[in-house]
């Protein structure tokens, strides 16, 4: 729910409500343009910095900014009541790719460049199969729809293995995988661990099911961090899902079993 704080913060005329009003019988290119500001609670810019430029309001007025500094953590989409697609509003479509290094089950997808290390050790450990998706980051860094027939050859490539799990949670997200981290007892991973475990912006709606996955597996969870971002106000003390990371000197899920 949205608090009246919030609301405060995005000046609601009459003409603004009749719009949004009118808004399910429009085609409409920019419904943030028409929206009521009910993504700004979700916002991890705008909550950090109170600053309607550094929100989807704003972001959606300006390439620039929406380049630089929104987090690409598609939160406001989830939030948003049309399902308006920010982080992908702008730029080229974006070409991936996959290669398939060895088959196997499980296959374990890979990002390039995000999550590769870890992969690697664990499939060497778990004995399954890895496949490496090359140009996948871009879309959660600098943003941008994904090349519709890629995404396809992608997923088609994919499909022809049994059972496939995604490392990352923006693999899991954009390609319609399953998450590792769901799976862990069943892999025969333990985890050790005690403390609060963060909750990705991309798979919020997997939060009961990544607590329980991950106390089938030892792990003693004490609490979920859902509502900071990694890449805006990244937390120690914190057990990340996201590979991500370790490029913040952060403990990661892998760190514990890709040993």
């Amino acid at each position: 729910m949205v608090s009246l704080t919030v609301l405060k913060a995005v000046k609601v005329t009459p003409a603004l409500i009749a719009r949004f009003a009118l808004l399910p019988f429009r085609r409409v290119q920019n419904p943030c343009l028409y929206c009521p500001g009910i993504c700004l609670a979700s916002c991890p810019t705008f909550l950090e910095s109170g600053n309607l430029a550094l929100s989807p309001l704003g972001y959606s007025r300006s390439p620039a900014l929406w380049e630089e500094k929104c987090a690409k953590c598609w939160r406001c989409t989830l939030e948003c009541p049309l399902g308006y697609k920010l982080p992908e509003a702008f730029g080229r479509p974006l070409k991936i790719e996959v290669e398939v290094v060895r088959g196997g089950v499980p296959l374990l997808v890979s990002v390039e460049g995000l999550d590769t290390e870890y992969a690697e050790k664990l499939s060497e450990r778990l004995g399954a199969g890895l496949a490496v998706v090359r140009g996948l980051d871009t879309r959660y860094t600098r943003g941008g729809p994904l090349d519709r027939r890629s995404l396809e050859r992608v997923r088609k490539r994919l499909a022809v293995f049994a059972k496939v799990l995604a490392l990352s949670p923006e693999a899991a997200h954009a390609l319609g995988l399953e998450f590792l981290p769901l799976h862990l007892s069943e892999l025969g991973v333990e985890i050790d661990h005690e403390g609060v475990v963060h909750i990705p912006c991309l798979l919020r709606g997997l939060e009961a099911r990544i607590i329980d996955s991950l106390r089938k597996a030892g792990a003693r969870i004490t609490g979920a961090d859902r509502d900071s971002c990694l890449k805006v106000k990244p937390r120690e003390q914190v057990l990340y899902l996201c590979p991500r990371a370790r490029q913040l000197k952060l403990l990661s899920v892998y760190d514990l079993i890709a040993r």
